[in-house]
Protein backbone atom coordinates (compact mmCIF):
# COMPACT_ATOMS: atom_id res chain seq x y z
CA UNK A 1 0.00 0.00 0.00
CA UNK A 2 1.32 3.46 -0.89
CA UNK A 3 0.25 6.77 0.62
CA UNK A 4 0.08 10.11 -1.18
CA UNK A 5 -0.36 13.33 0.75
CA UNK A 6 -1.38 16.61 -0.84
CA UNK A 7 -3.51 19.65 -0.16
CA UNK A 8 -6.55 20.34 -2.29
CA UNK A 9 -9.81 22.26 -2.25
CA UNK A 10 -13.41 21.24 -2.76
CA UNK A 11 -14.77 22.65 -6.01
CA UNK A 12 -18.10 24.47 -6.27
CA UNK A 13 -19.49 21.19 -7.66
CA UNK A 14 -18.39 19.39 -4.47
CA UNK A 15 -15.49 17.48 -6.06
CA UNK A 16 -12.00 16.99 -4.68
CA UNK A 17 -9.06 17.77 -6.90
CA UNK A 18 -6.07 15.47 -7.26
CA UNK A 19 -2.64 16.62 -8.51
CA UNK A 20 -1.69 15.39 -11.97
CA UNK A 21 1.53 13.72 -10.76
CA UNK A 22 -0.49 11.58 -8.32
CA UNK A 23 -3.07 10.70 -10.98
CA UNK A 24 -0.27 9.50 -13.26
CA UNK A 25 0.80 6.97 -10.62
CA UNK A 26 -2.69 5.45 -10.30
CA UNK A 27 -4.58 3.16 -12.67
CA UNK A 28 -7.99 4.42 -13.86
CA UNK A 29 -9.83 1.43 -12.36
CA UNK A 30 -7.66 1.14 -9.25
CA UNK A 31 -9.47 1.08 -5.91
CA UNK A 32 -8.25 3.68 -3.44
CA UNK A 33 -9.04 4.63 0.14
CA UNK A 34 -9.45 8.32 0.92
CA UNK A 35 -8.86 9.79 4.36
CA UNK A 36 -10.10 13.36 4.64
CA UNK A 37 -8.60 15.69 7.25
CA UNK A 38 -10.02 19.22 7.24
CA UNK A 39 -8.63 22.27 9.01
CA UNK A 40 -11.16 23.51 11.53
CA UNK A 41 -12.20 27.09 12.05
CA UNK A 42 -9.94 28.49 14.79
CA UNK A 43 -12.84 30.21 16.58
CA UNK A 44 -14.64 26.87 16.71
CA UNK A 45 -11.51 25.25 18.18
CA UNK A 46 -11.38 27.94 20.88
CA UNK A 47 -15.03 27.35 21.82
CA UNK A 48 -14.44 23.60 21.99
CA UNK A 49 -11.33 24.12 24.13
CA UNK A 50 -13.31 26.35 26.53
CA UNK A 51 -16.10 23.76 26.72
CA UNK A 52 -13.62 21.00 27.62
CA UNK A 53 -12.03 23.21 30.28
CA UNK A 54 -15.40 23.99 31.80
CA UNK A 55 -16.39 20.31 31.80
CA UNK A 56 -13.08 19.33 33.45
CA UNK A 57 -13.61 21.92 36.22
CA UNK A 58 -17.20 20.81 36.76
CA UNK A 59 -16.15 17.16 37.03
CA UNK A 60 -13.29 18.03 39.38
CA UNK A 61 -15.52 19.99 41.77
CA UNK A 62 -18.40 17.53 41.52
CA UNK A 63 -16.37 15.08 43.64
CA UNK A 64 -15.31 17.76 46.15
CA UNK A 65 -17.03 17.13 49.47
CA UNK A 66 -17.01 18.61 52.99
CA UNK A 67 -14.49 15.95 54.03
CA UNK A 68 -12.06 17.42 51.50
CA UNK A 69 -12.24 20.79 53.27
CA UNK A 70 -9.58 19.59 55.72
CA UNK A 71 -6.95 19.83 52.97
CA UNK A 72 -7.62 23.56 52.62
CA UNK A 73 -6.34 24.08 56.18
CA UNK A 74 -2.89 22.65 55.49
Amino acid sequence: MKAYEFNTKISSEGKLGCPQDVLEQLSPSQEIRVILIANEDSSREEIEKENWSQLAAEQFFADYSEEDEIYNQI
